[in-house]
């Protein structure tokens, strides 16, 4: 037998639920760290504070369209509304979200002219304003609110890929270091990987927190 060949039968293969088990613990472990709870907390707080803001400027939008009969009103009307609406906030995902998402990128890292974190802070209070204006274009504008309400919409998309991308600048550099042991007693963690299981959950989560606040509100 040769050298090469010892080696190869000799090599542990890793168990699927060690690995499955180390994913987990990766999970776990991104949590115990405060600075990442931290963020971790602001994610699914303002992931809430997003879809719940989308889901009443669809209302608000169809308000506004019955009001104004726009789209032809009746069922036709409320549909075409709420595309539109949909199409507005695709759109803005669309620009900030992959075509600008390299110039946003590096003006939000860690040498960009922008901090991330008062960034993430004027993203929110921007759409704040915009939510507490949005009720009122109805009264102000009642001939164009629903045309004012898709441009609020497309706004506050922008606002959120922005506090996205600030997000996802600054979570790697919390990540943990790996244990001192290496993979010596169990597959090492991957946390970037644990990172974006993390933030799809949050995100996955924060529809049903939405849809409950609004039902309940």
């Amino acid at each position: 037998m040769t050298r090469a060949e010892q080696t190869t039968a000799h090599s542990p293969v890793p168990d699927d639920a060690l690995v499955a088990d180390s994913r987990e613990r990766a999970v776990r472990s991104l949590l115990g760290r405060p600075q990442l709870k931290r963020l971790w907390s602001a994610h699914l707080v303002s992931g809430t504070g997003d879809l719940l803001a989308l889901l009443v400027l669809v209302l608000l939008a169809l308000q506004a369209a019955v009001a104004e009969s726009a789209f032809g009103g009746g069922y036709r009307g409320v549909a075409l509304t709420v595309a539109c609406v949909l199409g507005a906030r695709a759109l803005s995902t669309l620009l900030f979200g992959a075509v600008l998402l390299g110039p946003l990128t590096s003006l939000t890292s860690a040498e960009g002219p922008l901090d991330r974190r008062w960034t993430m802070v004027g993203a929110d209070g921007f759409r704040l304003v915009l939510l507490i204006l949005a009720p009122l274009w109805i009264d102000w504008t009642p001939g164009s609110a629903v045309a004012v309400l898709l441009v609020t919409v497309f706004l506050t998309g922008v606002a959120e890929r922005l506090w996205t991308i600030c997000r996802a600048s600054a979570a790697p550099a919390l990540l943990p270091p790996p244990p001192p042991e290496g993979a010596s007693i169990r597959p090492l963690p991957d946390h970037l990987d644990a990172l974006r299981r993390l933030s799809l959950r949050t995100t996955v989560g924060a529809l049903p927190l939405a849809a409950a606040v609004l039902v309940t509100a």
